[in-house]
C-alpha cells in the first residue's frame, strides 16, 4: 500500500512538474515571437537599390536585403562622415539603418544570437551622433559609430573590414 502512495505521488510530481515546464516554455515563445513582431512592425522596409547593388561583376555574392542595405549603409556613411567633417549636421539616414535588426541575410547564420545586440549598439551610438551638437565631439561619434560596424563584422562577414576603416575620420587625418 505504501508502494502504491509513493508511486501516485511521484507521478503526480512528474505531471505538475511537466506541465509547469511547458507553460514556461510556451509562456517564452510567446513573449519573444510578439517582441519579433512588434519590431517588425515598428520598422518600415527602406527602398533598396538593386540595381546598383546586386551587380555581379562588382558583388559576386548577389545582393540579399542585409547586404544591399549594408552596402548602402556604406555609401550613406560617406556622405554622413563629409557633413559631420564640415562641420554640419548629416541627412538623417537613422530609419533606413534600423532596418538591418529585421533585413533578411544571403546566409541565415549570419544573425547569430549576438546581432540584435550589437545593431541596437550601432543605432544608440547613431542617435548619439546626430544628437551631438559640438563639431568635434560629432567626429569623435561618427568614428565610434564606424567602430560598432568594425566590431560586428569581426564576427559576422569579416570581408568589408578594411573599405570600412575608411570611414574612419581618424585614421584619415
Amino acid at each position: 500500500m505504501k508502494f502504491l502512495y509513493i508511486l501516485a505521488f511521484g507521478l503526480f510530481s512528474l505531471a505538475v512538474f511537466h506541465n509547469c515546464q511547458n507553460q514556461t516554455e510556451t509562456k517564452e515563445t510567446v513573449k519573444k515571437d510578439s517582441a519579433q513582431t512588434e519590431n517588425k512592425q515598428e520598422i518600415s522596409k527602406p527602398k533598396l537599390n538593386y540595381a546598383k547593388y546586386t551587380d555581379s561583376t562588382i558583388y559576386p555574392n548577389g545582393g540579399s536585403e542585409l547586404s544591399v542595405l549594408m552596402r548602402e549603409m556604406y555609401d550613406d556613411s560617406e556622405t554622413i562622415k563629409k557633413a559631420v567633417l564640415e562641420g554640419k549636421l548629416p541627412p538623417d539616414f537613422r530609419e533606413k539603418f534600423r532596418y538591418l535588426h529585421a533585413a533578411t541575410p544571403t546566409d541565415k547564420d549570419t544573425k547569430t544570437e549576438a546581432f540584435p545586440d550589437m545593431a541596437k549598439a550601432f543605432e544608440d551610438n547613431l542617435n548619439r551622433l546626430y544628437e551631438e551638437k559640438d563639431e568635434k565631439k560629432r567626429i569623435k561619434q561618427f568614428d565610434i559609430v564606424i567602430q560598432n560596424c568594425v566590431t560586428c563584422h569581426q564576427s559576422h562577414c569579416p570581408g568589408p573590414i578594411k573599405k570600412i576603416k575608411k570611414l574612419n575620420i581618424k585614421e584619415t587625418n
